[in-house]
């Protein structure tokens, strides 16, 4: 455990300026947020750079992912004569920036509410459904973001391997694994397999406001569970690549 620990600590070190930088990025857009409120006599208008914000967190992950990983080829041959395995090196960069992600995206949850109580009286009968929708999109944020970090490592670890083999053709492989991945993942999304995989235990997410209704949103249990499964396969093949074929 203490082992793990100090892998964690080395993993914030490597990215905690760029984690800083962006809580302070955070401050000055709820500062821009109050600057466009005292501007404009549109409520929701004044939060659409927080929402940006929020939005432009699925990059957050594989961005803390990048750096780390970055600065460990920079020294390669230190980090895979680590006895532990990979799969425990990787793990640590993920929750590192698992953890980076929940304090940021808290922090905008927190720095919105506290905009959003001057405004209270345009909102307190929509307030249950406000909360709904946030604990619905941040989940949402967070998973996404875990995925790209996932694929981050998994082409990290393919453009290590094929480095020493194919020299520099390797980015454009890399590339292409990035459009050819993608294209199967659309084929196979459009088959009745995936649907009888992931269109299973649904049920319907519905908001409505004062002001205006949403269709109801169809989610599947299905869904959720496809996406863990790939996600820990894609994590332990980028470890398995990393323990077997990357070489310094």
């Amino acid at each position: 455990m203490r082992a793990w620990v100090a892998l964690f600590r080395k993993d914030f070190k490597l990215t905690r300026t760029v984690f800083f930088v962006g809580l302070v990025i955070n401050v000055l857009l709820a500062m821009l947020t109050m600057y466009v409120g005292m501007k404009t006599d549109d409520t929701l208008l004044m939060f659409i750079p927080l929402v940006a914000a929020v939005v432009f967190h699925i990059f957050y992950v594989p961005i803390m992912v990048f750096i780390s990983l970055k600065a460990e080829g920079n020294q390669l041959h230190v980090w895979l004569h680590n006895p532990q395995p990979a799969s425990i090196l990787l793990l640590s960069k993920l929750v590192n920036g698992l953890m980076m992600i929940v304090i940021s995206l808290l922090m905008l949850y927190v720095m919105t509410g506290l905009l959003i109580i001057p405004e209270f009286s345009l909102i307190e009968s929509n307030w249950t459904d406000v909360w709904m929708a946030g604990l619905l999109i941040f989940p949402h944020i967070i998973l996404i973001s875990i995925i790209i970090g996932v694929w981050v490592m998994f082409l990290w670890a393919l453009y290590r391997f094929l480095k020493i083999r194919i020299g520099r053709w390797t980015l454009l492989v890399v590339i292409g694994v990035v459009f050819l991945s993608g294209w199967i993942a659309a084929l196979f999304e459009s088959t009745k397999l995936y649907m009888l995989l992931t269109q299973w235990g649904s049920m319907d997410i519905q908001f409505e406001f004062s002001t205006f209704s949403l269709e109801p949103i169809p989610v599947y249990a299905g869904e959720y569970m496809y996406t863990f499964i790939f996600i820990i396969g894609l994590f332990f093949l980028s470890a398995w690549m990393i323990d077997n074929k990357v070489e310094v």
